[in-house]
């Protein structure tokens, strides 16, 4: 980690297989997905460093779930064309007093289809899609807004960081792990930095995974599961 870091990323457990399949994407396919692949990087690089604080807050919407703790930048695969990629990431404190305040990547999918980037944040966070979150109540009522002015999103930004980073309620899932840099070598010719042999690479660190739930058949907790896991809400 250089010392311009701002913020430690982690990344949840299903986040670090959306950045290894985009990965292996860019490898198989460099016209299609090199582009994608090394902006998603870069967007990465730029929440660590402060750089950028997302495009805007999340809000709760029935039937989208409850990711009013929850924030989306935007990642575009063609950069003669609009953001077609959402990146969903949360704020959350230091750890302890002294460490960096965290920013845990949630997931990065398409910005459109019917299996869209919100339903699977909210299966991530064991949320159902249809419940309010009681505990997230602290950062207000306003559903999400794309269309408002960027000083009036960075601002709402600004007051769910200072939010986020006072509650101990926010924590990390279980499954979140830190990614570090490295500097690999591209393996072959296809490989989305081989003309940027020290462009940094997101890496994820071995260790041992959390135990896994069994889901039910829709694929969400169930209302009580959920309510046990989520156990902290108050």
């Amino acid at each position: 980690m250089t010392d311009d870091s701002k913020y430690l990323i982690i990344g949840v457990d299903k986040y670090h297989q959306d950045l290894h399949i985009l990965r292996q994407q860019a490898k198989a396919n460099p016209v299609a997905y090199r582009a994608l692949y090394r902006n998603v990087l870069r967007e990465i690089e730029r929440l660590r460093t402060g750089a950028t604080n997302g495009h805007h807050a999340l809000g709760y919407e029935p039937g989208k779930g409850d990711l009013r703790d929850c924030v989306v930048g935007y990642v575009q695969s063609d950069p003669e064309r609009k953001a077609d990629y959402r990146l969903v990431f949360r704020e959350i404190g230091a750890a302890r007093p002294g460490d960096l305040p965290r920013r845990e990547l949630l997931a990065v999918k398409p910005r459109h289809g019917a299996n869209n980037i919100y339903a699977h944040v909210c299966a991530r966070l064991s949320r159902h899609p249809a419940d309010r979150q009681p505990g997230l109540n602290r950062f207000g009522n306003r559903p999400a807004d794309s269309g408002r002015s960027q000083a009036t999103r960075q601002a709402e930004l600004d007051t769910k960081r200072a939010i986020a980073h006072a509650w101990t309620g926010q924590q990390p899932l279980a499954s979140s792990r830190p990614m570090t840099l490295i500097n690999a070598p591209p393996h072959s010719s296809t490989h989305p930095s081989a003309r940027h042999p020290t462009r940094p690479t997101f890496h994820t660190p071995p260790g041992p995974r959390p135990p896994r739930t069994r889901p039910t058949p829709t694929g969400w907790p169930t209302r009580a599961t959920d309510r046990l896991e989520r156990g902290w809400i108050g």
